[in-house]
């Protein structure tokens, strides 16, 4: 028979692989309680728990978390306008959200372009004279 302690412990250590793979893939905090039956508080322990366990959160894994967050707020931005409950006013506003939220992802992971270069007055050079 196990003891105990070790079985609290093994039941930690799954809810955090868990609590670590929700957030991962984008849920809020409020999906993560319903999915888990953990309160709020159990879910922020859990997840350090989750990084903790790997020693160190490397710099990919900060990226992941930060991506699913970001995920997490363009999807509910679509939604909210996929539902049709928004006025015509308010879409433009939605569509900026989600198009600064795309860049910052895109930011995030260094894949967003340069923006073109302003071509101002020409310098002359010493070869000019």
């Amino acid at each position: 028979m196990v003891a105990p302690e070790i079985e609290r412990r093994r039941r930690r250590e799954s809810e955090a692989e868990q609590v670590h793979v929700l957030v991962a893939r984008g849920y809020s905090v409020a999906e993560i309680e319903r999915a888990t039956s953990l309160g709020r508080k159990q879910i922020s322990h859990r997840l350090a728990m989750a990084r903790n366990g790997r020693m160190k959160v490397t710099a990919q894994q900060m990226r992941t978390d930060v991506a699913a967050s970001l995920d997490y707020v363009i999807r509910m931005a679509q939604e909210k306008i996929e539902s049709g409950e928004l006025d015509n006013a308010d879409l433009p506003s939605f569509l900026t959200v989600i198009a600064d939220t795309a860049m910052n992802k895109a930011r995030l992971f260094r894949m967003e372009t340069a923006p073109p270069r302003e071509s101002g007055p020409q310098r002359e050079s010493d070869d000019d004279h």
